[in-house]
Parts: structure tokens; C-alpha cells; sequence
């Protein structure tokens, strides 16, 4: 019988191409990764713009209509559509969107109050935002339905405020504020990650859309509890921008 061998080449890969194939392997990790990088970067980018149309409805809203969307007196006379049968109805007139709330109130629950759920369904059936439902049930809220989501994470609610003055805010402010906020329902600050954003993701976006610090100008973001949000010394003076975790509530004042 005639002995047979096997080749030595045949055993395995070589050095030369292990290499190759690790840095394959690498490549395509670093391209994952930097992919998931880039649509991170493009959802803060969309939740700048959001805010910002927001801003432009609510003051749109005001120069049409010389009324606040949500609050407005006669919206059912004046308000495109906004009729009992699609759950739209006419606020009190006294300028401010909702029950004001103080700061000791900044985390209450509004998400069923009639005119802070009116107040997106006046601007969307005026045409100045999209994103909600026209015909949804403010009794029944939901992102994407009652309350535009977020790029981000989460959705946003609208209220009026009062002595908003903080640990976080160098300051007392007085207005209409949007709030970015995890749960449509329930207290807005939640533990275990259910807030919407990080404390580095909330840096980026007041560093372009305000002055890049927490205790002042109309840009502040708040985590009730950990100090994350306020650059971890209290004061209010900045982010902790270590801290990827979403620990954030988001709020911007819009007057």
C-alpha cells in the first residue's frame, strides 16, 4: 500500500493570515461602532431641531392669533378643525399654558392637564408643528399622539412656571418652559435610566443651543439627586460629561 502524507500547508492559517483577518474583524468593529456614533450625533442634531420649531410654533402661534396655543380663549371659533368631536377645546385666556407650576413643583405630573395637552393640538391644527395626532384624546396621553416624542429619547410637555430659582439655576425665572422628559406620565424624574437624556448629551446640546452652562441662560437640565447634571459640585455651574447614563431632565424656557 503506498504511504500517503499530508501537506503541512494545509493545517491551519498562517501568521500573515490571521493578521489580515483580525484586522478585518477590526475594521468592520470601528465601522460599527463609529456608525452607531454618527446616528447618535444625527438624533441630537434632530432634538436641537425640534426644540427650536417648537419655540418658532409657539411664537408664531402668538403673532397670529395674539392668544397662547393651549390657553387661547376662542379656539374653537378661531382654531382650524379644533372641534369637540377631535377633542380640541378653548383654554381660560390668562396667558399661562396650564395650572402654573412652582419649583417645588417642577416634577408634577401636567401630562393630563387639559391645556398643556391642548396646547400641541392648537399648534397642529393651526399647521405649525407635526408629529401628534390631531383627533388623539389629551386624556389619554401618549408620545407621538398627545405629545411629540424626541429624537433623543422620550417626548416633551409644555407648562408655565414660576420662581423657578435651584441648586441648578444661578437665578429666578419666571415663564413658559419645555420640558424633555423620559415617561409621557407620572413624575417626569425617574430612576434606573428612564430619563431621556445623559449629562454629556445635555451638555452638547446647550453648548450649541445656549451658553453651555447649567446655571444660566434659558438652556438647564436637572437629575434631582445625583449631581450629574450640575457637573457633580452642586451650584449649577456645568455637566458632568463623564456620565453617560440618561440621569437628565432637559427644560427650556421659551419667554
Amino acid at each position: 500500500m503506498p504511504t500517503s502524507f499530508t501537506n503541512s500547508k494545509d493545517n491551519g492559517f498562517t501568521l500573515v493570515e490571521l493578521a489580515i483577518v483580525m484586522m478585518i474583524i477590526g475594521l468592520l468593529i470601528g465601522g460599527v461602532l463609529k456608525g452607531q456614533e454618527m446616528i447618535h450625533n444625527a438624533r441630537i442634531t434632530r432634538t436641537i431641531s425640534e426644540i427650536k420649531s417648537y419655540q418658532s410654533a409657539f411664537i408664531a402661534f402668538q403673532d397670529k392669533y395674539s392668544a397662547t396655543a393651549g390657553d387661547m380663549l376662542n379656539a374653537r371659533t378661531r382654531v382650524p378643525n379644533c372641534t369637540a368631536a377631535n377633542n380640541c377645546s378653548n383654554g381660560n385666556g390668562d396667558s399661562h399654558v396650564g395650572p402654573t407650576v412652582t419649583q417645588g413643583e417642577l416634577l408634577t405630573d401636567i401630562s393630563k392637564q387639559v391645556e398643556n395637552g391642548n396646547f400641541w393640538k392648537h399648534l397642529v391644527l393651526s399647521d405649525f408643528i407635526s408629529g401628534v395626532n390631531p383627533s388623539s384624546n389629551p386624556a389619554y396621553p401618549a408620545w407621538g399622539e398627545t405629545h411629540p416624542a424626541a429624537a433623543i429619547n422620550g417626548g416633551y410637555q409644555f407648562f408655565f412656571a414660576t420662581a423657578v430659582n435651584s441648586a441648578v439655576l444661578s437665578g429666578t425665572y419666571n415663564g413658559h418652559f419645555l420640558r424633555l422628559q423620559g415617561p409621557v406620565t407620572g413624575q417626569p424624574n425617574v430612576s434606573g435610566g428612564a430619563n431621556p437624556i445623559s449629562p454629556k448629551d445635555a451638555a452638547i446640546i446647550d453648548r450649541k443651543m445656549d451658553d453651555g452652562m447649567n446655571g444660566s441662560g434659558w438652556v438647564f437640565a436637572d437629575d434631582y439627586g445625583t449631581s450629574n447634571c450640575d457637573g457633580g459640585g452642586g451650584g449649577g455651574h456645568g455637566y458632568n460629561e463623564t456620565i453617560t447614563t440618561n440621569d437628565c431632565v432637559m427644560y427650556f424656557k421659551f419667554d
